[in-house]
């Protein structure tokens, strides 16, 4: 096991720096000035020709990148460009309404794809299956933000049960908000759980047609049972491999969803980096969740190695 972890670490590290170089240089290169966008209607050459000297972005993007880095390990996320606030404790700030977000989302997602994955998988082509299968199809053909769209339409404006945006932190009032988070969790969360049912399923039915499960069944052991004791941890272990990456695709792909809940999280400062060309605050955001998501598959990776021990002993062969 020790192996294993020495292992993911080195890949780990190994590809959040691949990951940086690759989101470095692909920024650096948008289309749009940074320095036009900060100062706006004082963008004179002179003016610009100095923004960009004092910030280093007149030098090599080599160069630039080595001292974005450096500065970056040692925990400084630069200043933003349109106002000089320092990003890292912006980030700070936000990080817990995206992962409460994307938590939300996560727990709705798996709350609908485990048991539709395994009602499908024991009613293997009859209609339940049929049905499980054109739901999980419909929720993956719709867009987040339209579904976003249609909550508000519904549960804001006509039955007003709910708040069309706004965050409140969950320790100052808990009621509001849960209320607040529950039309972007669900929005996430739906659009989600179309991918996990399907692998839920079938995950589910490669297990249910192993020989220890007709082993159980010749026994006299209910579907239940069978299930519960011997089908479902098995299933678990693929099923938990593509759900620890939808878990980061969760907390990657709430740019959209919190601006329309106006939800003050990492996705709307990556929009705001976007618009602005703020540079320091688009590198800093699309970093944070490039290392969740490397963070989430190597706790994943290493429990699954946990739950199915021939992973172990594969790896140190």
């Amino acid at each position: 096991m020790g192996k294993l972890i020495t292992t993911r670490l080195a890949a780990f590290i190994l590809t959040l720096f691949a990951a940086s170089i690759v989101l470095f240089f692909t920024i650096s290169v948008l289309p749009g000035s940074a320095a036009k966008s900060a100062l706006g209607m004082e963008a004179t050459p002179q003016a610009i020709a100095r923004f960009e000297a004092q910030r280093g972005l007149d030098r090599p993007l080599v160069v630039q990148y080595g001292e974005w880095l450096a500065k970056t390990l040692s925990g400084d996320f630069g200043k933003s460009f349109q106002n000089s606030v320092p990003v890292g404790p912006e980030l700070v700030k936000r990080i817990p309404v995206t992962l409460e977000l994307a938590t939300l989302a996560f727990l709705i997602a798996n709350l609908v794809a485990i048991p539709l994955g395994i009602m499908a998988a024991a009613r293997h082509t009859r209609p339940t299956d049929k049905t499980t299968t054109f739901t999980a199809t419909v929720l993956g053909a719709v867009p987040n933000f339209w579904l976003a769209t249609l909550l508000i339409m519904v549960f804001s404006l006509n039955l007003r049960w709910l708040p069309p945006g706004g965050f409140t932190p969950f320790l100052t009032d808990p009621v509001q908000n849960l209320k607040q988070m529950i039309m972007p969790a669900l929005s996430l969360g739906l659009v989600s759980s179309a991918l996990l049912i399907r692998i839920m399923r079938a995950s589910m039915i490669e297990v249910l047609s192993s020989d220890f499960i007709r082993t159980a069944n010749a026994k006299g052991a209910t579907e239940a049972i069978v299930i519960r004791r011997h089908a479902l941890r098995n299933s678990l272990i693929p099923y938990m491999n593509v759900a620890a990456v939808e878990f980061g695709f969760l907390f990657g792909s709430a740019v959209v969803i919190e601006d329309i809940f106006r939800l003050p999280g990492v996705g709307s400062l990556v929009l705001v980096g976007i618009i602005n060309r703020d540079f320091p605050v688009l590198l800093a955001s699309a970093l944070t969740i490039t290392v969740f998501v490397l963070v989430v598959n190597l706790i994943v990776d290493l429990a699954v190695g946990l739950l199915d021990p021939r992973r172990v002993k594969g790896s140190q062969t």
